[in-house]
């Protein structure tokens, strides 16, 4: 991208061509997804024939998280820490539209494909909207919100039928709201019709960012966790997954969820964990995917705030790089040349009376898969490729294993030598001096060639 670009929001329209916005050079920028080459560039201004904002920014920077293509193929998207919080532009005419009237910059913004209309919720203002054409206003759109309340601060929200799914980050809940429509289809209300307090007795889930329900169960980023939730709407149990850990991070900070291949797996990115992830939501596998930036001043963080999933193949996936002026893509048909087989479902640690237990052994495989597409290992030298192993838990919030040390036998393999299948062996051992808490949780195991960490999840069970 052009220097002092710093796109955040991504978008790719219905004719594959991307766009984003840049949140310092203030302009939209239409971009050929083929070659990377920038196809076009509009300065930022208004039907007023400006590109001055009311508001100054102290930074400079006028952060645009939200960008979707409304069913008429306009482009609408979000303007923080601006006097313009909402803008559309207009393709034929190449002319943009700011609305002012709404309360705050939309943060997230979903379209439904079925009556075109366009839901965005306000962060800091804590309400819900939703944009709806209607010909007898001037601008031919007409924009209405509901209120959370001033301690919710929604971020998320899915678009589930006649009914809205919405997180409330500051005080944990997520709740399903309905939609209420007049007799020509217009929307006047919405009506709470279920909410989930993460402050319960369980403490199910903290800052939940983003959620997507996928048939009985709602999916959670926990954004101030290493953690991605699956919360069973029938049953209420809450099952926690960490993230793989990351070497210059505590946090990872699980962000935006969005679906992927074959409706059922799950994309998300990891803000400070540096990496595009998918979720197998059958078989409870995460792969994660390392984007290769990283800069010693920003903390080794490479600031993929924002993604698009490629609505043609939901096995690519655009995103952002936000300080860095880059946009880059995942391709997944560049396949993994290991995998990780467990035949334990649940993994039981029996405790004494005085919390403490002996060592405990777990036997996985780790598998060498036919690889048919080139694939560069980000720790070969030659054609070798090295596989170290690494443990996660959902006991801490920052998704490891507390008061147990883990040890791997080997602790590294190098799959270019070894045979098909090899048995690995994890030993957890109580820290000395230390007790272990009771109770049900996660434990994942995961290979990494330090490109693509790749782990599967076993119940664990402390009794």
């Amino acid at each position: 991208m052009p220097n002092g670009t710093w796109p955040n929001g991504i978008l790719l329209d219905g004719n594959a061509t991307i766009w984003t916005v840049g949140t310092k050079s203030q302009n939209l920028l239409r971009i050929d997804p083929k070659n990377g080459r920038l196809l076009a560039s509009y300065p930022l201004i208004n039907q007023d024939g400006l590109n001055k904002n009311l508001k100054k920014s102290r930074t400079g920077v006028m952060m645009v998280w939200a960008i979707v293509e409304g069913k008429d193929g306009s482009i609408w998207f979000s303007q923080s820490d601006s006097s313009n919080p909402l803008w559309r532009f207009d393709i034929p005419t190449s002319k943009f539209e700011v609305f002012r009237s709404i309360s705050g910059p939309p943060f997230q913004m979903r379209v439904d494909e079925k009556t075109g209309n366009i839901w965005f919720t306000t962060f800091a203002s804590g309400t819900i909207g939703v944009i709806q054409r209607e010909a007898s206003n001037n601008s031919g759109y007409v924009i209405t919100e509901f209120p959370l309340g001033r301690e919710s601060y929604p971020s998320g929200l899915f678009l589930d039928g006649d009914s809205v799914w919405v997180t409330q980050t500051l005080n944990d809940k997520i709740v399903n709201l309905k939609i209420l429509k007049d007799n020509h289809g217009k929307v006047i209300n919405l009506v709470k019709v279920l909410e989930i307090s993460g402050r319960d007795k369980k403490n199910l889930f903290s800052a939940p960012y983003d959620v997507i329900r996928l048939n009985n169960t709602l999916w959670i980023t926990e954004h101030d966790a290493n953690l991605i939730s699956k919360y069973d709407l029938i049953s209420k149990a809450i099952t926690k997954i960490a993230v793989s850990n990351n070497p210059h991070q505590y946090i990872s900070l699980p962000f935006w969820l969005r679906i992927g291949p074959h409706g059922k797996d799950l994309w998300f990115n990891e803000h400070t964990g540096n990496r595009m992830s998918l979720m197998n939501t059958t078989e409870l596998q995460l792969t994660e995917y390392e984007i290769p930036t990283r800069d010693p001043s920003t903390g080794y963080i490479s600031n993929v705030l924002n993604f698009i999933v490629d609505p043609l193949d939901k096995n690519r996936v655009w995103f952002s790089e936000y300080n860095y002026d880059k946009i880059g893509i995942l391709d997944r048909h560049v396949s993994i040349p290991f995998a990780i087989n467990s035949n334990q479902s649940d993994i039981i640690i029996s405790t004494d009376k005085d919390q403490k237990f002996p060592p405990k052994s777990i036997n996985f495989e780790l598998l060498k898969v036919p690889n048919n597409v080139p694939y560069d290992s980000s720790n070969s030298n030659s054609n070798e490729t090295i596989v170290t192993f690494k443990a996660s838990s959902s006991m801490s919030e920052f998704g490891s294993l507390k008061n147990i040390t883990t040890e791997f036998f080997p602790q590294s393999i190098n799959i270019s030598k070894s045979p098909e299948k090899v048995l690995i062996q994890l030993k957890l051992t109580l820290e000395k001096d230390k007790k272990i808490v009771p109770g049900n949780y996660t434990l994942g195991i995961g290979a990494s060639d330090g490109l693509v960490t790749t782990s599967v999840f076993q119940n664990l069970l402390i009794k």
